[in-house]
């Protein structure tokens, strides 16, 4: 048997947390017993069976490296059909994809990873995520090619995530803009934006609080409070939003104050802060035309309904109705005026004259020279 050296040593400890089960965190399935993992190990790293007990309660020790320094979390139990037997396994929140094979699952999820949040990223953050892709490819090409592995491969050419709406490009975001906001956030500092509004197409400066980013739309948005609107009351300050592809110039500033209690991110979404151009809650009231198109937009709104009170009914004349309390906003209004083949607004009265309105500027517009 060959001598059990440093470098030995750690390349059979690596080779046995590959081999491990990984169960969930409350522990539910099967692990390996001692005799299952030198087995699989092979005579690659054969070693006697108490210096093999040893590997495992080394990267078990809870004060150990392996626990302190990687987060890697090693467990046994005793084997359900004999209980003098332990089994070993890792659990899922320990940090082994460092050390584990990488497997096709593994590529198909960074890959979704890059193509899904790619565009969106900062630079520093898109070379990472760049860099693990390649490395997780790099290291699948050195892989025994299994059924698994090509079938795992095959499905990522068939999966695509498409972006939601009109077919149009992601906006463009300066990269020095987007890191700077990232920085802003990291480091808790005010920003000075200037800022082209979509209305006016003018150009304004903020000095602004962020709260967060979010991808909205195929968006970056920034949500921010501006230095005018903060109070001791975060319940009252107003979150506006602001798309990154409109800033047109943007430094750090001050840090923020520690006495400055901000939303956070959540409570900002929660009040409507994606809400554009929002005309206050109302009672949505609306009735299906019939035929198969508006049949079809009235099961769609029951898959995914307008709000948790909606309600979509029988009238007396055996017409679909819908009924639900919303955000007038414009997103809802897009989406009136894109089915006015299908739905009629029946309330409230003055979303029903908008929509009239609109369709006449609209009739008038198409007919016209």
């Amino acid at each position: 048997m060959p001598r059990d050296t440093t470098e030995r040593q750690l390349a059979r400890r690596l080779a046995i947390i590959d081999l491990l089960p990984v169960l969930p965190d409350h522990g539910i399935g099967k692990g390996a017993t001692v005799d299952q993992l030198m087995t699989r190990l092979g005579d690659a790293f054969a070693v006697d069976r108490r210096t093999f007990e040893r590997d495992l309660q080394d990267l078990a020790d809870p004060d150990g490296p392996w626990r302190q320094r990687f987060g890697l979390v090693v467990e046994s139990r005793p084997s359900a059909s004999d209980r003098r037997i332990n089994e070993w396994f890792t659990t899922a929140h320990s940090k082994i994809p460092l050390f584990k094979s990488v497997t096709a699952i593994d590529a198909l999820v960074a890959s979704f990873a890059r193509q899904e949040l790619g565009p969106f990223l900062p630079r520093e953050a898109r070379m990472a995520l760049d860099e693990q892709v390649a490395t997780i490819e790099r290291k699948q090409r050195h892989l025994h090619l299994t059924d698994a592995h090509r079938q795992a491969a095959a499905y990522q050419d068939k999966i695509r995530r498409l972006p939601d709406g009109p077919p149009m490009a992601p906006s463009k975001v300066a990269p020095a803009h987007l890191q700077t906001v990232n920085d802003a956030l990291m480091r808790n500092l005010m920003l000075n934006l200037v800022y082209r509004a979509a209305k006016s197409g003018t150009n304004r400066t903020h000095w602004v609080y962020p709260v967060g980013l979010v991808i909205h739309d195929r968006t970056l948005r920034l949500l921010a409070v501006d230095k005018a609107e903060v109070s001791l009351d975060r319940s009252v300050m107003k979150v506006k939003s602001f798309h990154l592809h409109r800033v047109q110039e943007v430094a750090l500033g001050d840090p923020v104050a520690r006495n400055a209690r901000l939303p956070t991110l959540d409570e900002a979404l929660a009040r409507g802060a994606l809400a554009m151009w929002s005309k206050g809650r109302i009672t949505l009231h609306l009735r299906f035309a019939g035929g198969e198109d508006a049949d079809v937009f009235a099961r769609t709104l029951e898959e995914m309904p307008l709000s948790n009170d909606q309600t979509i009914f029988l009238n007396a004349a055996g017409q679909l109705e819908l009924m639900a309390t919303v955000s007038n906003t414009s997103t809802l209004r897009r989406m009136l005026q894109s089915m006015a083949r299908e739905v009629k607004v029946l309330g409230p009265d003055d979303l029903r004259q908008e929509m009239c309105a609109f369709l006449a500027e609209a009739l008038a517009l198409q007919q016209g020279n």
